[in-house]
């Protein structure tokens, strides 16, 4: 059975963007990642 819980905020996919640098002649890479809502109104 299926619960309505109305309008809500939730979470949803987004892209994750991997940068690479050479550090020392070694690469490195960091994951830069966004999870949240920016100016979400109901």
């Amino acid at each position: 059975m299926k619960k309505n819980i109305g309008a809500t905020l939730a979470l949803y996919p987004c892209p994750v963007i991997v940068v690479g640098a050479m550090v020392n002649e070694k690469p490195t890479w960091t994951l830069v990642a966004h999870a949240g809502t920016v100016a979400h109104a109901i």
